[in-house]
């Protein structure tokens, strides 16, 4: 039997901690689910469209960039309302940054959908 060791029960839990995470974080916050729900529309229009390549790999970087920023989104969120309630500017810039951080990325990846499947819808007509 091979032992895992220390650092390999750390690297485990580290998977564990991560993946709990992202649940939480699925289960709490709306916008994630928004976002979730987008992604698999869009993992379907690339299967059903037969997009490849670079436009794929363009596709699914977006896709997953706006996942990141949501999730970072929630951490800082959390993290700032764990300060306290009592208003603050600089929790508000906090916030506030964070939230436009994912509604750059947002607009990034529609630009990035328009661009791919754009010409495909349009020939459809």
């Amino acid at each position: 039997m091979v032992s895992v060791g220390m650092k390999g029960r750390k690297l485990i839990f580290s998977f564990f901690y991560a993946i709990r995470g992202i649940w939480k974080a699925i289960q709490e916050e709306q916008n994630l689910k928004i976002h979730l729900a987008t992604t698999v529309v869009v993992i379907f229009l690339t299967f059903y469209f037969a997009i490849d390549g670079w436009e794929r790999a363009w596709i699914i970087l977006s896709t997953f960039l706006v996942l990141s920023a949501e999730m970072f989104n929630t951490a800082i969120e959390a993290v700032v309302d764990r300060g306290g309630q009592a208003y603050h500017p600089l929790a508000e810039l906090a916030k506030d940054a964070a939230a436009g951080a994912v509604l750059l990325l947002a607009i990034q990846a529609i630009i990035a959908g328009i661009t791919v499947f754009g010409p495909r819808v349009l020939a459809l007509w």
